[in-house]
């Protein structure tokens, strides 16, 4: 009987909803003995089927009253952690002060007197360090250790990507610190870097300003410097200079090359130890080609200009011989002496007010030992 009665709701009320439906299937027959019955219950129970078919289901309104509660909740949470927050920051800004305050101890004052940029970087990797301590610290109190390495692990990615853009500039920085720790060289000395030749005037962070022996400011990077090789004039003051001179080839050989070291030797600027050399090259045509080699102290002497000086007397010498050797040196040497004495005062002047008219900090340190 209730299977029955189930069928025959079903029945109807499909024929209510579709009417081209035979309702003639749904009447006729009988079921186990028994007609099929459909009373008032089931009528309104089919109505109420399509009823609620057709009707659209309303949507619900804000739940304003439990976002309210969420909000008081997180206030709350928020005062009752203002203690901790409060500390944290503190320890922050304690960790910031000592760090500057170990900065300026006397251990990183000693370092300053003798390399002032390393003075700085020392400085402030104390200061940073111990600030990241404290930073730490406090995020720790605050039971977030994950935001620790997640800003540690940005920063490294942050740190590569930013060494790969400023791949030359970090090179000349860390070039920069790593020479001045050396001193290769010191302020106006005469230097050949790789091809550049110059007097040195200043180093920077960056590069090292030479000026080149026409007058011209020249800044060469520091990576070059540091890989390149360095020929130091300045450092050894005895400096050697040669030239070659033909002579005839009438007379004696060896009194003439005496006579010519002895003419050579009375140039002012030359030095009496070591002595002047003569050389015999070649033989060829009546005449002797020699090599004569001579040394100098740069610290007050001009190569070029001792050198001009030898050539000049050698060849008068060569050329008349109508005077004694030593009196044709100083005769010579007289003149262009007091010319390169000039020459080297401007040129050092120009030096000094290149060096003072830089606006970057000077690496290079008188008294650090060179290395």
């Amino acid at each position: 009987m209730h299977g029955t009665f189930a069928l025959q709701r079903v029945a109807w009320s499909s024929d209510r909803a579709y009417p081209c439906v035979n309702r003639s299937d749904h009447d006729g027959g009988k079921a186990n003995g028994h007609e099929r019955v459909i009373d008032a219950r089931t009528d309104d129970q089919a109505g109420m089927l399509l009823t609620t078919t057709k009707t659209a289901v309303p949507l619900t309104s804000p739940d304003w009253d439990g976002a309210r509660e969420r909000m008081l909740i997180e206030v709350q949470r928020l005062f009752s952690a203002a203690p901790l927050l409060l500390a944290a920051l503190l320890m922050t800004l304690a960790a910031w002060w000592l760090g500057g305050w170990l900065s300026r101890r006397a251990a990183v004052q000693r370092v300053a007197r003798r390399n002032p940029f390393l003075k700085d970087l020392l400085a402030s990797s104390i200061k940073g360090g111990v600030a990241l301590l404290g930073l730490t610290a406090g995020l720790q109190l605050l039971n977030a250790t994950a935001v620790i390495g997640a800003v540690l692990g940005t920063a490294g990615v942050v740190g590569i990507a930013l060494g790969f853009a400023f791949k030359d500039i970090v090179e000349n920085y860390i070039a920069g610190v790593l020479l001045s720790l050396r001193q290769p060289f010191r302020q106006h000395d005469h230097v050949r870097i790789a091809e550049h030749e110059g007097l040195v005037m200043a180093m920077t962070a960056r590069a090292t300003v030479l000026m080149t022996l026409d007058g011209n400011n020249l800044r060469v990077p520091n990576a070059i410097v540091f890989k390149s090789v360095i020929l130091n004039y300045t450092q050894n003051p005895s400096r050697r200079f040669e030239f070659d001179l033909s002579l005839a080839g009438e007379g004696a050989a060896e009194a003439r090359l005496a006579e010519l070291r002895d003419c050579v030797a009375g140039v002012d600027g030359v030095l009496a130890d070591p002595p002047v050399e003569t050389f015999v090259q070649a033989y060829a045509d009546g005449k002797q080609a020699v090599r004569v080699r001579a040394w100098i102290d740069q610290r007050g002497d001009d190569i070029e200009a001792v050198r001009g000086r030898a050539i000049a007397v050698a060849s008068r010498w060569e050329q008349g011989r109508h005077e004694p050797p030593m009196a044709a040196a100083r005769k010579t040497g007289a003149a262009s002496a007091s010319n390169s004495a000039a020459a080297e005062q401007a040129r050092q002047h120009l030096v000094r007010a290149g060096s003072a008219a830089s606006q970057s900090r000077d690496l290079l340190d008188a008294t650090a030992p060179t290395e």
